[in-house]
């Protein structure tokens, strides 16, 4: 019996890798065609589909290294998120898993092009006897990464949970930790993670 289950897996993994190529020679035929008529505006469409092919292909090889289990919060991985967005705003890939309960929960966010990056860099890029001017920013260091750490707070001004940034290239990632942890315990929770394997796929 478990044999017959792991087999339909299987194939059903394997169907839907086709799938998934089919639709990317399909949209590069597409562009070819586009193209040879002279075409230039549905040739770009369907190289953008084409890109879009790739960056979701790259995130779901991304999902497959990020941990299932974060800091004791196991995931939610019926609800993992990946999108090739190449040709839109942002441009690039989205990936997003997420952890936890309603008392206590965490997101990681890995994006590229992301809009926040500017930002984030200026404020790494500050001398360190400067910040940003908020009181709950500082730079931190996460296995050699600069990244920038927001501590969240309630209506008490109590620590809520964290928010660490960590660019690198042209793409972020985001770890979102909402309930009541240390500062310590964070950063130990955002070390455990697989952050050179990350940045291999994503770049």
């Amino acid at each position: 019996m478990k044999n017959i289950f792991l087999c339909m897996i299987t194939i059903g993994l394997c169907v839907t890798m086709m799938a998934e190529a089919q639709e990317f020679d399909k949209s590069l035929a597409s562009a070819k065609l586009a193209y040879n008529s002279g075409n230039l505006e549905d040739a770009r469409f369907n190289l953008e589909n084409a890109l879009r092919e790739i960056d979701a292909a790259i995130g779901r090889e991304i999902l497959k290294v990020l941990p299932t289990s974060l800091g004791g919060l196991n995931s939610d991985s019926k609800n993992d998120q990946v999108t090739g967005m190449s040709g839109g705003l942002t441009g690039g890939l989205y990936v997003q898993r997420n952890y936890g309960n309603q008392d206590k929960s965490a997101t990681i966010d890995i994006i590229s092009d992301s809009p926040l990056m500017a930002g984030v860099n200026a404020i790494l890029a500050m001398p360190m006897i400067m910040n940003s001017g908020d009181s709950n920013q500082k730079v931190v260091k996460v296995q050699g990464y600069k990244s920038l750490l927001t501590r969240e707070v309630d209506e008490n001004n109590q620590t809520s949970g964290y928010q660490l940034q960590t660019p690198f290239g042209s793409s972020l990632l985001t770890l979102d930790y909402n309930g009541a942890i240390s500062e310590a315990d964070l950063l130990k929770i955002a070390n455990t993670l697989p952050l050179e394997k990350i940045i291999t796929l994503a770049q």
